[in-house]
C-alpha cells in the first residue's frame, strides 16, 4: 500500500525539479517546525495524566512521556498502528495499573483528538478564504466536522455512563454466557478510563490541553511547509489537517505514502504547485518521524524498558474487567 501510494505521489513529478525544491528548503525552519511537532506531546502527556487521575494519582511525567514517545516510535516503524497498544501496555506494566482503564483512557484520548481536529477545522474554514476548488468541498468538510464531533461526544457519553452505572451493570453481565460476560466486563473496565470526564473541571482541562496540542501541531506543520517552499496560510493548514490525520491513520509504516498523498492533495487544493506539495510532504514527514524514532530509541535505553514490560502488559488483555484495581480511586 505504501509503495502504491508513493508511486501516485511522485507521478508526474520531475525528479530534478523536486531535488531543486528540496535543496532550497530552510533547514533551520524545518528543524524548528519538527521541534514543535515533537513538543506537542508535552500537552498530550498532561492531558493523559488528567484522564488517568481517577485511576492513579501522581503518575510521573517522565514515565508517561516515554510511553507516549515509544508508542509513536512503534507506530512509525511498524505497520498497523500498534503503538496505540504499546503506550497503555507500558504504563500498565511499569506502574502496576489495571490495563483496562489505561486502554480506556487512550480510547478517550483519541476521541478527544477527533473533537479537537474538528474544532481546528472549523476555525480554519472560518478564517481562511477558500479557493474555487476547495469551496466546492466546504460543505462536505463542515458536515464531516459536525459528524466527527457528534460521534466523538456520543462515544464519550456512553463511556462515562458505563463508568457511572458500572456497579449496576456488572451483576447483569456476571449472569450471562462466557463470551458476553467477558465483553461486558471488558467494556466496564475500559469505561473507567473515561471517569475523569465526570468532572467539569477535568473536562475543561482535557479540552484545553487537547486544543493546545493540536494548535502546536498546526503551527509546527505550517512552519515546515513554508520552510519547504510552499506558500500557504496557517488557516489553510487547519483546513487540510483532517486529511493529514487520515493519512497518518492509514496503517502503512509511519504513514508512508498516505501522509505524503494527503499533503499533496491538500496543498494542491490551495493552489500549491504539485512539485512543491510533494517536497513539502517529504520534508515535513521526515522532520516529524525521525526525531520521534531517535528520541524513542533513547527513551528505551534511558528508561530501561524491556520486552518483558510489553509481554506483561499484553497478558492482561485476557483479564480485562477482572483485574484488581479497576475501580476508580475518585474523580478529580
Amino acid at each position: 500500500m505504501a509503495a502504491i501510494l508513493m508511486i501516485w505521489v511522485f507521478r508526474g513529478t520531475d525528479a530534478r525539479t523536486l531535488w531543486g525544491e528540496i535543496r532550497q528548503a530552510s533547514i533551520p525552519g524545518l528543524l524548528f517546525g519538527g521541534a514543535l511537532n515533537l513538543g506537542h506531546n508535552v500537552f498530550r502527556v498532561f492531558r493523559w495524566k488528567v484522564l488517568l487521575a481517577p485511576v492513579r494519582r501522581g503518575l510521573g511525567f517522565r514515565g508517561m512521556f516515554a510511553a507516549v514517545i515509544v508508542g509513536y516510535m512503534t507506530s512509525w516503524v511498524v505497520p498497523g498502528r500498534l503503538g496505540e497498544l504499546v503506550r497503555p501496555m507500558l504504563v500498565s506494566a511499569r506502574e502496576g495499573i489495571a490495563l483496562g482503564p489505561v486502554v480506556g483512557s487512550v480510547v478517550v484520548d483519541r476521541v478527544l483528538d477527533l473533537v479537537s481536529v474538528a474544532f481546528v477545522l472549523a476555525i480554519g474554514l472560518w478564517i481562511t478564504p477558500l479557493p474555487g476548488g476547495a469551496i466546492e468541498h466546504a460543505s462536505l468538510m463542515k458536515s464531516a466536522a459536525a459528524l466527527m464531533t457528534a460521534g466523538g461526544v456520543l462515544v464519550l457519553v456512553a463511556m462515562v455512563a458505563m463508568s457511572v452505572y458500572g456497579d449496576r451493570l456488572a451483576p447483569w453481565f456476571a449472569g450471562r454466557g462466557r463470551v458476553l460476560r467477558w465483553i461486558g466486563r471488558a467494556g466496564l473496565s475500559l469505561a473507567h478510563g473515561a471517569g475523569a470526564l465526570r468532572s467539569l473541571r477535568s473536562i475543561l482541562a482535557v479540552l484545553a490541553l487537547g486544543l493546545a496540542a493540536w494548535l502546536t501541531i498546526v503551527l509546527g506543520t505550517w512552519i515546515c511547509i513554508r520552510s519547504a517552499g510552499a506558500d500557504v496560510s496557517i488557516g489553510a493548514v487547519m483546513v487540510i489537517l483532517p486529511m493529514l490525520v487520515i493519512g497518518v491513520a492509514v496503517p502503512t509504516p509511519g504513514g508512508a505514502g498516505s501522509y505524503h498523498g494527503a499533503m499533496k492533495a491538500g496543498l494542491v487544493l490551495f493552489g500549491v504547485p504539485a512539485v512543491s506539495a510533494v517536497s513539502a510532504g517529504l520534508l515535513t514527514h521526515a522532520v516529524i518521524t525521525i526525531p520521534i524514532i531517535v528520541v524513542g530509541v533513547l527513551m528505551l535505553w534511558t528508561e530501561n524498558m524491556r520486552w518483558s514490560d510489553l509481554v506483561s502488559g499484553a497478558r492482561q488483555f485476557r483479564h480485562l474487567g477482572s483485574e484488581p484495581g479497576s475501580r476508580l480511586e475518585g474523580v478529580s
